[in-house]
């Protein structure tokens, strides 16, 4: 375990110059994450934005592990042996070091993070048209969480979320709400299950 530690504590905070050359360099697009309140990390972010001719361009972002994670690596061996993260009410035994999950692959607000991202067309109908995948490079500009996201969709808009909301937040739910009619005519399996929580005492 200290050999996983000390390879993390070594690891660059950010992508080395010479790697930016290998990707597409995304950091003017405002991805955001969303996430619960009481998230500890953030792995992926969304961006979207509606096409001129009625589409959509859909976004989705998550942290690029391997650039920091090498095949044969103590950090790959000791994430093989765990094999995820595990989530209690109040804590998380992660599966890499937190010098990696709750930092360098945390796509936090404002710093720079190596990704991989995929760009969907999305037709008005709601049906993918085409994608590719891409290693990026992304500074997301704002960490949100649902509820004062769904907050500001009804009405109620702090400042946090009220620059994103136009550009960024309303194209997002009306890409999602094409995408929900196309599902629905798929008829998919529909589970409404209630999420279970555990909050503990002292």
């Amino acid at each position: 375990a200290e050999a996983v530690v000390e390879e993390a504590g070594h690891l660059e905070p950010e992508p080395l110059e010479e790697d930016k050359e290998n990707r597409v360099d995304l950091r003017k697009l405002p991805f955001v994450t969303i996430d619960g309140e009481d998230a500890r990390d953030f792995d992926d972010a969304v961006y979207c934005e509606k096409n001129s001719n009625g589409s959509w361009r859909l976004w989705v972002a998550i942290a690029d592990v391997a650039h920091y994670v090498t095949p044969g690596s103590d950090l790959d061996r000791e994430a093989r042996k765990r094999g995820n993260s595990t989530y209690f009410p109040d804590r998380v035994v992660p599966m890499l070091p937190d010098r990696l999950s709750g930092d360098l692959c945390s796509l936090h607000e404002g710093v720079e993070r190596a990704c991989i991202a995929v760009e969907m067309q999305i037709d008005g109908a709601g049906n993918k048209t085409s994608h590719r995948f891409v290693r990026g490079l992304m500074t997301s500009p704002a960490s949100l969480n649902y509820e004062e996201v769904q907050a500001a969709m009804d009405g109620d808009i702090n400042d946090k979320v009220a620059p994103f909301l136009e550009d960024v937040i309303r194209p997002l739910y009306a890409c999602y709400e094409a995408l929900k009619t196309a599902r629905g005519m798929r008829q998919p399996l529909e589970l409404d299950l209630p999420e279970r929580k555990i909050i503990l005492g002292d």
